[in-house]
């Protein structure tokens, strides 16, 4: 995983082609043996840059909402069908997301346009009542750094919690317990490798796979990117990870890697949701 500042960024080997995103501005970073934490601010221009497609498009997996909306409407012939379609669409209007589910989202556009991650599926489209949690781990996906596939496991919080670092930190359903559970070689990483590889729907998507699972296979589960998101609205400051990422690098050890990073948003947390225009108006 990479992280530029100062510019824009590049999209990775094996990424789609997607508009970029300008960086914020880096506000502090530091290292712990295998784990790298590092700050940063979103200015105005990244947020305006957000606010107008991707982060939108991620939260509501919009490209694939209007792709099934145009195949029912092309199944729509008849006037009843027709009604039936529109109650159907206007039910969603209550599907107003929450902050942690934007906070989310974010983190997966921002990985993806700073860090080489490549997403071959969106979380949205699992979940089958509204407003679920999916249990599992928050992002699972591949970083692809010059070409080359490693399997990608990590956790996302929001908090506008002044403390620093925020209470989402700790305890046993904090940031640094979650990722240190997803250290270990059991159960779960089964789990999320199979989630994985029933969604690689494209041949590219397979190929990265293949090679990310051969490198796990080949390291005995140690081969791995661990990523830990903290999505802020308050001011920056280093001790939000730095002293956890410290004790985090006890337990990340060679091969796998672990980046903890920090977006700082000039917007509160209560307003994500209309910042990116999917409030509910009802």
């Amino acid at each position: 995983m990479s992280h530029t500042s100062g510019g824009c960024c590049v999209v990775a080997a094996g990424q789609p082609s997607v508009p970029q995103i300008c960086d914020g501005e880096s506000v502090f970073e530091g290292a712990e043996g295998e784990v790298t934490w590092l700050g940063v601010r979103l200015t105005d221009a990244v947020m305006g840059q957000l606010r107008e497609g991707p982060w939108a498009e991620r939260v509501g997996d919009l490209e694939s909402s209007a792709a099934v909306i145009e195949e029912l409407r092309a199944l729509a012939t008849t006037d009843m069908a027709v009604e039936t379609l529109g109650a159907l669409l206007a039910s969603e209007v209550e599907a107003e997301p929450l902050p942690w589910e934007v906070g989310e989202a974010l983190a997966e556009v921002l990985l993806e346009h700073w860090h080489s991650v490549v997403w071959v599926w969106n979380n949205a489209r699992d979940r089958r009542t509204r407003k679920a949690s999916l249990p599992g781990a928050d992002l699972v996906g591949l970083s692809v750094i010059d070409g080359a596939a490693t399997l990608l496991f990590g956790e996302v919080k929001s908090s506008s919690d002044t403390a620093a670092p925020p209470n989402v930190i700790y305890g046993r359903s904090g940031l640094i317990k979650q990722l240190e559970r997803l250290a270990d070689q059991n159960a779960d990483h089964w789990t999320l490798i199979k989630w994985l590889r029933a969604r690689c729907s494209t041949q590219e998507h397979r190929e990265l796979y293949k090679a990310a699972a051969s490198r796990y296979v080949q390291s005995q589960g140690r081969d791995i990117h661990l990523v830990g998101c903290l999505i802020r609205d308050t001011s920056p400051n280093e001790r939000d990870v730095s002293v956890r990422g410290a004790t985090l690098a006890r337990t990340v050890v060679e091969p796998m890697r672990a980046l903890l990073t920090v977006w700082y948003l000039p917007v509160t947390m209560a307003s994500w949701p209309s910042h990116v225009g999917l409030e509910n108006n009802a």
